[in-house]
């Protein structure tokens, strides 16, 4: 391993990968990478498809954690979410025409749900947030 894979896997997480949904999207798409394995080349289209909704989720959620804004971390929030489910639908799909077993997908559904609800409790938390700011100002 070279001295910069090292130090990615040893240094401190920083900013949003602090972030215990952070870290569970980034699990949530390393189960992806797994079961993208599994689908043959053949179905390109759907491989695609759940790779950048996968990328999505993280991507969106980083982008609106430095937006600086609460209403834009808030808007990313919810492309986040919406990638979410198109993900967990397409891997659904996945399952049913038999590409993963169904121990793989019931791990992947598991960490899905997981960052759903994650991702459902940080957008109510900051929607409060961004509530009582507006009452404040008012």
């Amino acid at each position: 391993m070279t001295q910069e894979g090292k130090n990615e896997h040893t240094r401190q997480p920083r900013g949003h990968e602090k972030m215990i949904v952070w870290q569970n999207m980034d699990r949530l798409d390393t189960l992806v990478q797994q079961i993208l394995k599994h689908i043959p080349k053949s179905e390109f289209k759907m491989k695609s498809q759940i790779d950048s909704a996968s990328d999505s989720i993280g991507a969106n959620f980083v982008e609106g954690y430095y937006s600086g804004s609460l209403a834009e971390y808030l808007r990313f929030l919810h492309y986040s979410k919406r990638s979410l489910g198109e993900l967990k639908e397409r891997v659904r799909r996945v399952k049913r025409k038999g590409f993963v077993t169904t121990n793989e997908y019931a791990h992947f559904d598991d960490c899905a749900i997981r960052t759903m609800y994650l991702l459902d409790r940080l957008i109510q938390s900051l929607k409060r947030k961004k509530h009582s700011g507006q009452n404040a100002h008012e």
